[in-house]
């Protein structure tokens, strides 16, 4: 991991100016027609969780399964660690520690996108919570793990939020048409086992092939 100096501190959303159209002008129609075409835009992956099991030579593992079109995606969560979902992402919580969780979120992409390390850069950066102070990249990853055979980038983050130190992990895979993002928060103290635990638990997701088009 590379250490950067990169240091900023964060405050509320500041409020943008809003420029009002009539539906009837031309711009106000093009960008009617743009929120609509926008709006059209669905996650692909649906990680409602639906538990299954996986035998391997006798022994029993306990699976999460989700749906990308007709593809089906299995995870193995950390042990123990509960979680929830629903068609837009996943959050996993560690049992017995507080202030700790873990979420698998996506954005849609209209084209395939390479991996733009600045960008996903600031993009991790407008993870930390609004208020959050002393935000500092402390360490960045290139291509840790593949994710359904893409590259990823991975940004480790420090702040401060109401006097506690917090150490936050954001990976991004860019997909076909889908860009996941594998984001991991902790106190400081605890960030290292768990992280750990989580950053394994990512090998263990898995897409099986979708079906073969008849000759």
């Amino acid at each position: 991991m590379n250490k950067m100096q990169m240091s900023i501190s964060l405050s509320s959303n500041l409020s943008a100016p809003i420029c009002r159209l009539s539906h009837g002008s031309f711009w106000g129609k093009v960008l009617l027609l743009a929120a609509v075409t926008l709006s059209t835009v669905e996650a692909a992956i649906d990680f409602t969780p639906v538990v299954g099991e996986r035998n391997q030579e006798g022994v029993i593992f306990k699976q999460l399964i989700f749906r990308e079109k007709d593809r089906k995606i299995t995870y193995e969560q950390p042990n123990g660690w509960t979680y929830s979902g629903d068609s837009k992402g996943l959050r996993l919580t560690p049992p017995n520690v507080a202030q700790a969780q873990a979420d698998i979120e996506q954005t849609a992409l209209r084209v395939p996108e390479p991996i733009d390390e600045a960008a996903l850069r600031d993009l991790a950066m407008k993870t930390i919570p609004a208020g959050s102070l002393q935000a500092t990249i402390v360490a960045e990853e290139q291509n840790p793990i593949r994710i359904n055979r893409q590259d990823t980038f991975g940004v480790t983050i420090n702040y401060v939020l109401r006097g506690q130190e917090y150490t936050a992990n954001v990976l991004f895979a860019n997909l076909e048409d889908t860009q996941l993002r594998f984001r991991f928060v902790a106190r400081k103290q605890d960030f290292e086992k768990l992280f750990r635990a989580f950053r394994g638990s990512l090998f263990m997701l898995q897409w099986a092939e979708g079906p073969k088009s008849k000759p």
